[in-house]
């Protein structure tokens, strides 16, 4: 059987004036049916918690939570939502993020009314949506990235693997040595065949590879 319930929709965004025009907007779908408009990422988590909507349609840029930590806390809650990402602008490594969090699709403001729409049934329905042209290339340049690192990682043991992401997000010898109770020489020596392994020049070029995949911690002078 077919389900003919309206797609429930929980809109973000701080400015006033852009949650009227979506709610004019989404009033136009009859399969479509919104059931909150919040204006911070707070409010929209409490929301989700209350009434589960099927999507939520989010500013990247929202005070209290940002669309991206939204995102997160929405993943590690196992909150059972879609998320669009409604943004003005978004840089690659913002977009590398959200991919990596799961996001469900990613929109800018300038687009079309008609995307959004199409967006949100897409979404809904399962599948992702990235429409513009930059984000879909930075999508697929992440998943590049993400299949060469499976490629490479295998080459390397536990030890190496732990230390490449603990360089990955920029802690010094020192720091990794202390964590994990070895000599700053060892963790040369790590590095070094790590660097061999996956025919890489130095840390930025480690960097490079894995830092789109590893949680962002201080940054640390290298050792």
């Amino acid at each position: 059987m077919v389900d003919s319930r309206p797609t429930t929709i929980l809109f973000a965004d701080d400015h006033p004036l852009v949650l009227s025009a979506l709610k004019e907007l989404i009033g136009g779908d009859e399969t479509l049916r919104p059931i909150h408009f919040v204006g911070d990422g707070l409010a929209a988590i409490s929301a989700l918690e209350k009434d589960a909507p099927d999507v939520a349609v989010v500013d990247m840029r929202m005070p209290g939570l940002s669309g991206l930590k939204f995102l997160e806390e929405v993943r590690s809650r196992s909150l059972p939502v879609r998320v669009i990402l409604f943004t003005a602008e978004m840089n690659d490594e913002e977009i590398s993020d959200a991919v990596s969090l799961g996001v469900d699709g990613i929109l800018f403001k300038r687009s079309a009314p008609e995307n959004l729409l199409d967006c949100i049934h897409k979404v809904a329905a399962g599948r992702r949506c990235f429409p513009d042209a930059s984000i879909a290339a930075a999508v697929d340049r992440q998943r590049q990235q993400r299949d060469r690192m499976d490629q490479l990682l295998p080459r390397l043991s536990r030890r190496e693997t732990d230390i490449a992401m603990m360089a990955a997000k920029r802690m010094s010898n020192k720091e990794i040595a202390k964590a994990l109770d070895i000599t700053e020489g060892t963790v040369k020596v790590h590095l070094h065949n790590i660097f061999l392994k996956l025919g890489l020049s130095d840390r930025s070029a480690l960097r490079a590879l894995l830092s789109p995949f590893v949680e962002p911690s201080q940054s640390f002078p290298d050792g």
